[in-house]
């Protein structure tokens, strides 16, 4: 320990804290730019008062960094190790000080620092300890915590040659200071953070709101997040159907070539990204081992990414790129993304839901048509033709086509075509095999092929274009393991493939078309067996033969299953349709004990059942719900029909009955459960108001969209009648129309006024739609509201505009007419040449604001095209300087100029451009008080990959109060400035400025504090021509 030897000892001590303590809380008043400015500056402080300042902080991972010292020591550190001290990371629990002052956040004194050294310094600066001491020198060290509310911030060291135990206090004190800097500072960040955080997820869900359209609400919320991190790109990836490949569908700010490639699992940062399901930071892209060439190329330097995640599936990926070096992402930035893409995945989610619930809705509708036209007509051409049509329509195709296998020659016809080549397509027969409807003939597979000039099956038409590029989609038409033809679809063009879904739904026409063919195959067997049966009665038993033959003809041909046991409740005969349910023959079955054919479940009752009918208990008839065991051990729902067969004494014989197939009724229910609870999710999510009533106005359902506007809870609404909401500002009569057309059937459409729960009232868009049954009886009314307030605000705001036009026009003309009245009085004296004069002034304020308003009105409705063609800025603001310097000097102003050499030039219309200046520089001379000067200034600038030319019109003029900024782009608004410079004016020339900026795709903006004298600096940046 140093002992001090003069009288001042005492003093000087307490004098350097009382400084150090002043100058502390100076540096933690300043307005710092951040935590490494207020520690370098407390470190600075100490320095200066002959104190050695070290500040360390926890990390995030447990490590103490040190992030503050003085810097005359921070160089020579550096000269010594060769080594940036400041940033060094260790371990503090290998460090006994820094243990120990972290554990009991107590400081303490030490008579050296030397220890400590050795066991922070990295192990290959360690032979320079001696040298490192010698800089540093052997001085007391006092250890305090930086901690506040027990929240352990990290440590400061501070040592001094005077130092003694009784400094502790001292540097304890010191210590909170900063702490406590370090806190606010923190704290106050975290809130910026979370309100801009805040305000960005108001704005994306304002637009996923107002829009069902999923990549505009995508693009928009890529745009708004790269604004919001300030980044330059962005990108949004999906998980293509099977998990395999990664599809990009929104670039934003990148080149689109990267959108056309798929990438496949295991390749890029994206699919490690989604199997951690983590966000992630990569603030050097081209290091990472998984980064994707094409991607460095593209120029990205940085990446931060999240996962879409609906449930516990991840969907997909939104990724922000920086494309400038020298810039990072932070852990803020990646909160903001992690907000943003849990909404985006969400309104993902919803989207594809309701595209999949109407493309349901819509495959349903179709097949029932087909099943219709099945059962309604028995002439084959015409139902393939209605069935051709729906696949045509359903699958969005452009052309579609059906081929049939003609038994008697063995080959392929085209006997439906749909087809721009139709004539062609028509006149071509094909072998089993040959062309890609052979192949799919042949093989009974359906196929799906998106490039069919490169299919090794694929032949060309002839009569058809070369190469033609087009996707087909081809299905077999199967029925009973029988292969009768197939049916295709084609789109024009490679960028529309068809997918399995499309596949699956061709199938089922093919399927439908291959029934309506058999029907009439049947039809015609069963016209064919009636006549053969009728030349049999002529010379048989007329009535058992026809009753036997119609028998059999029904058993064979019947869609139905149909079997019968015997007394032993073994199969004794199965027909055609019963053993291709079972996937046997009819001799592969028959003798078999029946419940060798039904699920395990329903053996034992079955077989309970059979014996005792067989025994003679009754009933002798039941219909029950079993489920068959095939020979591939698929279960099949059936519904099973049985009778018992007795003798001519009653005694019961064999058992037959029926088994009829309802796989695909089962099929359908679930379907329509489905489709139901997504319709019910449809309903709950959209953004529209929706109402249920039922005839007569009883409420039965609301969406939480009504809920929300109305400020009523459903179980609030249910069973009341509709008028809940009524707000009675609308006559009654109005109601009563509306009644009387929903009443008649018909749709309503109308505006209304209601009432909130809170008294409040809105206007809305209203529509009722009245739903019937089978039979065309009113059951429902479906009514959906969108709240319009926001509209009619915007109508209040035209009218507005009209009425300050007609003030700004009124009183010139008012003052116009005046004089014009007293000239009339007035013989022609001195004061007829006043009023001359104010007529012609008013006359010329009257022209310039008509003048005014056509070039605005003229530029809002584009009404004029632009004249573009190169302009030089340069030479036309040294134009207007010239012819404005006379004015200048006459005002007592200084008119400069400064521009920069070799502008690029601006394809613009000069005329525009010309007034546009022209009306900045004559408002900066109007503005500006004698002796103040005005300066126009331009140069060059680039903004990512855009080249600006930008010009600057700046005064010492009265400058434009903050308040304002956002006012005086608009139309007829005149600032405070107006008043003490009575300078006169339609309050339009700024407007006229915007509009033709913005025309330009350009921008204009203005910086000024509202102080006399500061003035004003109005910025125009146009881009640069190509």
């Amino acid at each position: 320990m140093v002992q001090l030897k003069h009288k001042e000892t005492e003093v000087y001590p307490k004098s350097v804290w009382a400084e150090a303590m002043r100058a502390t809380v100076a540096v933690a008043r300043r307005s710092l730019k951040g935590e490494d400015a207020l520690l370098r500056a407390v470190s600075d402080e100490l320095q200066r008062l002959e104190m050695t300042g070290f500040i360390l902080l926890l990390c995030e991972d447990g490590l103490l960094e040190l992030r503050a010292t003085p810097s005359v020591l921070e160089q020579r550190l550096k000269e010594l190790t060769g080594l940036d001290v400041r940033g060094l990371r260790f371990d503090p629990h290998k460090v006994d000080v820094y243990q120990r002052v972290l554990k009991d956040l107590e400081s303490f004194f030490e008579s050296s620092h030397k220890p400590i050294l050795e066991q922070v310094l990295p192990k290959e600066t360690r032979p320079l300890t001696g040298k490192l001491i010698e800089a540093l020198g052997v001085h007391p060290i006092i250890y305090a915590p930086l901690f506040v509310e027990e929240k352990v911030l990290g440590v400061m060291n501070v040592s001094a040659e005077w130092f003694t135990v009784e400094d502790v206090p001292m540097v304890s004190s010191l210590a909170d200071h900063i702490a406590i800097s370090l806190s606010h500072m923190r704290t106050s960040l975290e809130f910026q953070n979370i309100l801009k955080r805040e305000r960005l997820r108001t704005r994306v869900a304002e637009v996923i709101a107002n829009s069902w359209d999923l990549d505009q609400i995508l693009d928009r919320i890529l745009h708004m997040v790269v604004e919001a991190v300030r980044a330059e790109a962005g990108s949004i990836a999906l998980v293509e159907p099977g998990a395999q490949l990664l599809r990009l569908y929104h670039l934003y700010a990148l080149p689109q070539a990267l959108g056309l490639k798929q990438v496949p699992r295991n390749q890029g940062l994206a699919w490690k990204m989604i199997e951690d399901g983590k966000p992630v930071i990569h603030n050097n892209y081209a290091q990472h081992p998984d980064a994707l060439q094409e991607w460095v190329d593209a120029g990205v330097q940085a990446v931060m990414s999240a996962p879409l995640i609906t449930g516990d599936e991840i969907i997909g990926t939104m990724a922000i790129f920086l494309l400038e070096s020298g810039r990072e992402f932070d852990q803020n930035h990646l909160e903001i993304l992690k907000d943003i893409s849990h909404l985006a995945a969400g309104v993902i989610n919803n989207v594809q839901l309701f595209n999949e619930a109407t493309r349901y809705a819509e495959e349903a509708e179709a097949l029932r048509r087909g099943s219709i036209a099945i059962s309604s007509s028995l002439d084959y051409h015409t139902v393939l033709t209605e069935i051709t049509e729906q696949a045509k329509a359903l699958l969005r195709a452009d052309g579609s086509r059906v081929h049939l296998l003609d038994q008697e020659s063995g080959l392929l016809r085209c006997v439906i075509a749909l087809h721009p080549h139709a004539e062609e397509v028509m006149q071509i027969e094909l072998k089993p095999g040959e062309g890609l409807s052979g192949h799919v003939l042949l093989s009974s597979e359906p196929l799906l092929v998106n490039r069919p000039t490169d299919h090794p099956h694929s032949i060309q038409v002839p009569g058809t274009p070369q190469d033609e590029a087009e996707v087909l989609a081809i299905a077999p038409m199967k029925i009973r393991k029988r292969t009768m033809g197939v049916m295709t679809v084609q789109r024009d063009g490679y960028t529309r493939p068809f997918s399995e879904p499309d596949l699956r739904l061709l199938s089922a026409f093919a399927s439908q078309a291959a029934v309506a063919i058999e029907n009439a195959h049947l039809y015609g067997q069963i016209e064919s067996q009636a006549q053969r049966l009728e030349d049999e009665v002529k010379a048989r038993t007329r009535e058992l033969t026809f009753s036997e033959a119609r028998y059999r003809s029904l058993v064979e041909t019947s869609l139905t299953g149909i079997y019968q046991l015997d007394k032993n409740a073994k199969i004794a005969y199965v027909n055609d349709q019963l053993a291709e349910m079972l996937e046997l023959e009819p001799e592969e079955i028959i003798g078999r004990s029946v419940v060798d054919f039904l699920a395990p479940e329903y053996r034992e009752s079955v077989l309970k059942w059979a014996v005792a009918r067989l025994n003679g208990e009754e009933p002798l008839t039941e219909i029950v719900e079993v489920k068959l065991l095939s020979w591939s051990g698929r279960h099949i729902p059936v519904i099973l029909a049985a009778g018992v067969i007795t003798n001519e004494t009653g005694i019961p014989e064999s058992i037959s009955g029926l088994v009829l197939d309802i796989s695909t009724q089962k099929r359908l229910e679930a379907a329509l459960r489905t489709e139901r609870d997504r319709l019910e999710i449809i309903l709950r999510n959209v953004g529209d108001a929706v109402v249920v009533t039922d005839p007569s106005g009883i409420i039965e359902f609301v969406n939480p969209a009504w809920e929300h506007l109305n400020g009523y809870h459903a179980q609030e609404a249910l069973g009341k009648n509709a008028n809940l909401v009524k707000s009675d500002e609308q006559d009654p009569d109005f109601y009563f129309q509306m009644w009387d057309t929903i009443l008649a059937g018909r749709v309503w459409r109308g505006e209304v006024i209601n009432r909130r729960k809170d008294g409040s009232t809105y206007e809305a868009a209203l529509t009722i739609t009245p739903v019937k049954n089978e039979s065309r009886q009113i059951v429902n009314f479906v009514g959906v509201q969108h709240d319009i307030s926001m509209l009619k605000e915007l109508d209040r705001l035209k009218s507005q505009f009209v009425s300050d036009v007609s003030h700004e026009l009124r009183t010139p003309l008012t003052n116009i007419r005046l004089y014009l009245e007293l000239l009339t009085q007035t013989e022609y004296d001195q004061r007829a040449g006043r009023y001359m004069e104010t007529l012609s002034r008013e006359s010329e304020r009257l022209s310039s604001l008509i003048e005014d308003l056509l070039s605005l009105s003229r530029l809002e409705a584009d009404s004029a095209p632009l004249n573009k063609e190169p302009v030089d800025i340069n030479r036309m603001l040294s134009a207007l300087t010239q012819d404005r310097e006379k004015l200048a000097t006459q005002y007592g102003l200084e008119l400069r100029l400064e521009c920069e050499a070799k502008l690029p030039l601006v394809m613009g219309d000069a005329l525009l451009l010309s007034q546009l200046f022209t009306n900045l520089l004559t408002n900066a001379l109007n503005y500006t008080p004698e002796g103040g000067y005005i300066l126009l200034r331009t140069r060059s600038q680039s903004s990512g990959e855009m080249i600006w030319v930008v010009a600057e019109v700046e005064d010492t003029g009265y400058g434009i109060p903050p308040m304002e900024h956002s006012l005086i782009f608009r139309r007829f608004f005149r600032g405070q400035a107006s008043k003490p410079a009575a300078v006169p004016g339609t309050g339009l020339g700024l407007a006229i400025c915007k509009e033709i900026t913005e025309r330009h795709g350009g921008k204009i903006m203005v910086e000024s504090d509202g102080i006399l004298g500061h003035g004003s600096r109005f910025t125009v940046w146009l881009p640069v021509s190509g």
